[in-house]
């Protein structure tokens, strides 16, 4: 079984106008909610796959549930800890006539010692039949950096691998515990390592001395450029075909959950970044936080190579 971890999941409100006027009414053209997080998206695109994961994180008050009835409800199997603050809404902002988007992102609610140790908890229960463990996103305010690298410590040792995805001190911090992978961003990568260039060799170098310490496998995200996949045999580049960008919003969650749900199903290191690199791109496709659709998939996954570096 794959769990996915989201400590500071969101209710997203995507609003749509075809314009912005100040000191005036703006009409809403359209306007939808989702459960989001950057887990949470991992758990919903491998819904997408045909596959199956267990959503973990913390939810509270009235749009905590809602969150989990969401995601019930889209078939998404769920496993929150309850917490005395409210889940967080952000708001999507989709401006037609500038073709811009404006992302409002809330700190989310406090989390006390006490429901801490409730996580806690519940993630050591799940060590008899979980194979991977995502752990992606930001934390709420009272959770402290080394969080991550204190959930891939209390997994070590028990065949579960732990996958990554996360931003300066969390990811710095979650290295330290050597993850089994890793997928930051480009920017994500430069910031972890201190690499000022973008040139293959230089990133495959620093990719390589991440394995050496210990990472299992290293993914770079660079967008409509792929996926560079570094393990301590060999490296590759996952190159995806040229796409209409509709939204970057979820790319990079797609990529992880296309790649775990294809090591889970036995795929070899090869195949599985071509799914990964297929999904990410697929995200690009829909508006807002919507995710990528299978048959977007399916269609761009033939479409792209995987070159040996």
């Amino acid at each position: 079984m794959i769990y996915t971890v989201t400590l500071n999941p969101a209710l997203d409100r995507t609003i749509e106008v075809e314009g912005l006027v100040k000191d005036d009414a703006n009409r809403i053209l359209q306007e939808a909610r989702y459960a989001g997080g950057k887990g949470i998206d991992v758990s919903r695109v491998i819904k997408e796959l045909g596959g199956e994961s267990i959503a973990l994180g913390f939810i509270g008050g009235y749009d905590g549930l809602e969150l989990e009835g969401r995601l019930i409800n889209e078939g998404v199997l769920c496993d929150f800890t309850r917490i005395g603050g409210e889940t967080r809404t952000n708001i999507i902002l989709n401006n037609r006539r500038e073709k811009v988007q404006i992302m409002l992102n809330a700190a989310g609610p406090e989390i006390t010692p006490t429901e801490i140790g409730l996580f806690f908890q519940k993630l050591s229960s799940i060590l008899p039949n979980a194979e991977f463990v995502v752990v992606s996103g930001s934390v709420p305010p009272g959770v402290n950096h080394n969080i991550y690298a204190q959930i891939i410590t209390t997994l070590k040792g028990t065949g579960i691998r732990v996958a990554l995805d996360a931003d300066r001190e969390l990811l710095r911090q979650g290295c330290k515990a050597t993850p089994f992978i890793i997928k930051p961003n480009i920017h994500e990568f430069q910031r972890l390592t201190g690499l000022r260039s973008q040139r293959v060799k230089d990133m495959l170098k620093q990719a390589r001395h991440l394995v050496e310490e210990g990472i299992k496998i290293v993914l770079i995200s660079m967008g409509a450029k792929g996926i560079m996949g570094v393990r301590e045999e060999v490296a590759y580049w996952a190159v995806p075909p040229q796409v209409e960008v509709v939204s970057p919003v979820g790319a990079g969650d797609s990529t992880i959950a296309g790649f775990i749900y294809a090591l889970s199903r036995g795929m070899d290191f090869k195949e599985s970044l071509t799914l990964a690199v297929a999904a990410g791109t697929a995200a690009v496709l829909t508006p807002g936080t919507e995710l990528c659709k299978r048959e977007d998939i399916e269609r761009i996954k033939g479409q792209s190579r995987v070159e040996k570096l």
